[in-house]
């Protein structure tokens, strides 16, 4: 197979969905490559399973109370951004994924991803990326909704870059608990990566700017690290084949 590492290459993944845990999941992991495929003129769809109303950072500014439905306009801007018009919501609670029924919720994303008819699907591997359970159990609905369809869809998993991680993201996840709930995300060097995407100027500006939108989530990231060593920090996106 072989790697996919430039906008033009993400043309082979025809029509893409994410499915994803909370909103900035997506763009944080795929920003480049969802606007690189609507560049090329493919599909791209997301589904998110919460409105992530449990991320609370700053309560004076974004109240607990809110945050939902704040969060929830701040994907869509970040996905508008990006180009991307699809979106469907599952309507989760934010930190409940893992109580609910797998093959009730796998069911549910069965009927949707045959309704999209995806060739690929980005999402978490098994690990979550960071250990969260939302994320982990996000990943097992979508193996099982995959099966049940039996559509021959490529699913992806998340992976963090080994290089990227040791010399940028490992101290900051030292202040900013990053990785909350695993002592280090999945990790892959770049050769071992099926889809390794160093973006563009163009697609790194819309990214940062998708992130821009979502201040809720990103500030406090983007205050860490500054304009520059933010855009370094996430310059690249790194998938595995399931």
């Amino acid at each position: 197979m072989k790697q996919l590492t430039s906008p033009q290459d993400i043309a082979s993944l025809g029509t893409i969905l994410g499915i994803w845990a909370h909103p900035d999941d997506e763009t944080y992991a795929s920003a480049g490559i969802m606007a690189a495929a609507v560049a090329n003129g493919q599909r791209v769809a997301c589904i998110t399973a919460t409105k992530g109303e449990a991320g609370v950072r700053d309560e004076s500014r974004w109240p607990a109370e809110q945050l939902g439905e704040i969060r929830a306009k701040e994907l869509i801007r970040a996905l508008d951004t990006l180009g991307v018009q699809e979106h469907y919501w599952l309507g989760c609670h934010d930190g409940d994924c893992c109580n609910l029924g797998t093959d009730e919720m796998a069911s549910r994303l069965c009927d949707m991803i045959r309704m999209i008819r995806p060739d690929t699907i980005l999402t978490f591997g098994p690990d979550g990326l960071t250990g969260h359970s939302d994320h982990q159990t996000v990943s097992l609905w979508t193996t099982s909704a995959v099966e049940q369809t039996g559509l021959d869809v490529a699913i992806y998993h998340l992976v963090e870059l080994q290089e990227n991680y040791d010399n940028i993201l490992k101290a900051a996840d030292k202040e900013l608990d990053i990785y909350f709930n695993i002592d280090k995300p999945p990790l892959k060097k770049s050769d071992e990566c099926d889809i390794y995407l160093c973006m563009t100027p163009e697609l790194q500006y819309k990214k940062h700017e998708a992130l821009i939108a979502m201040p809720s989530q990103t500030e406090a990231m983007m205050e860490y690290f500054g304009e520059k060593l933010f855009k370094q920090a996430f310059h690249c996106e790194c998938f595995v084949k399931a």
